[in-house]
């Protein structure tokens, strides 16, 4: 019975180890975003504004702080679209849309450092990434299925996340995802595991988790999507998060390599909350209680075992 109630107890207290998650209430009722990611230099969120060329920053306590913001050109749709930071060269790059343009800035003083103008998307930037080893930065386009490369070293996709020389690419129409090799262009989708159905359905984000694993953003949920150990040939989902009631998903953000968290627009506001997919989760949790469970049962006959041996001596 003392086994039993062990494990029982274990049981709990994982699972509510696992349901647990960081929310945090953005205080300003007025204030709209578009974009989030996280600055591990300064240990807080930077949100772009959907409302106009404005960056904030966002503690965990939820307070806001304006960190910079360009001229208005007072057109409809002018807006952050999406921001990443090269902590390596302490820079924060933001895409901007209406004009669509990328700019470099300063982590420190937020100074600008360069400013880019994307005329050859045909519309607003979808996303920004930077690849950390070169300081190269890729910008995808909302609109356009194309893979450009020039300008600078600004490379055009529909949306990225740059791995081991090559890209991951999802079709937000389709809900497919492609391997893009950065070198020769070359393209390959990443067939799901199970090819009755795409592998990011309804997906409108994409984020690398840790190397065999990335997460996708749709309307009302987050995916954790696992490589088949080939390099991106194969993958399939193997956890899934599902949003509250009319919470809608605005954007995905890494917090210290692995911690998932999604901008969310709720009808109590706007919040940051963490996404719950850890490895120990979905299938590989079964597995954990099964490991769990043999232990629990082979222990007492273990010790019954050697406890009668002892006797007999």
């Amino acid at each position: 019975m003392v086994p039993l109630f062990l494990l029982s107890l274990l049981f709990l207290l994982v699972i509510g180890a696992s349901s647990a998650h960081h929310v945090i209430s953005i205080n300003s009722s007025t204030l709209q975003f578009s974009s989030l990611a996280w600055d591990p230099t300064a240990h807080h969120f930077v949100a772009g504004s959907a409302m106009d060329p404005t960056v904030y920053a966002i503690t965990d306590e939820g307070t806001v702080k304006c960190l910079l913001s360009e001229p208005s050109s007072n057109n409809s749709g002018d807006s952050v679209t999406a921001l990443t930071v090269d902590q390596i060269r302490l820079r924060l790059i933001v895409a901007f849309s209406n004009p669509s343009s990328v700019s470099a800035y300063d982590l420190k003083s937020y100074r600008r450092i360069y400013a880019v103008p994307l005329p050859e998307l045909d519309g607003s930037p979808g996303g920004v990434v930077v690849d950390l080893k070169s300081g190269e930065v890729f910008v995808s386009s909302a609109r356009r299925g194309i893979v450009l490369k020039g300008l600078g070293g600004i490379v055009y996709l529909k949306h990225e996340y740059l791995i081991h020389g090559y890209i991951l690419v999802l079709q937000t129409r389709t809900g497919k995802i492609f391997k893009v090799d950065t070198v020769d262009g070359t393209v390959n989708e990443v067939l799901s595991r199970d090819s009755s159905m795409p592998l990011a359905p309804s997906g409108h984000a994409i984020a690398l988790q840790i190397e065999k694993f990335v997460v996708v953003a749709t309307n009302h949920s987050v995916l954790l999507i696992k490589n088949d150990k080939n390099r991106w040939a194969r993958a399939a989902i193997v956890n899934k998060m599902k949003m509250e009631e009319g919470k809608i998903v605005m954007a995905l953000a890494m917090r210290e390599g692995e911690n998932v968290y999604v901008l969310v627009n709720s009808p109590k506001g706007y919040m940051i909350e963490e996404a719950v997919l850890g490895w120990f989760q979905g299938y590989d949790l079964w597995y954990f209680f099964l490991g769990v469970s043999l232990i629990a049962f082979y222990i007492p006959i273990l010790v019954e075992f050697i406890s009668s041996n002892l006797d007999e001596s």
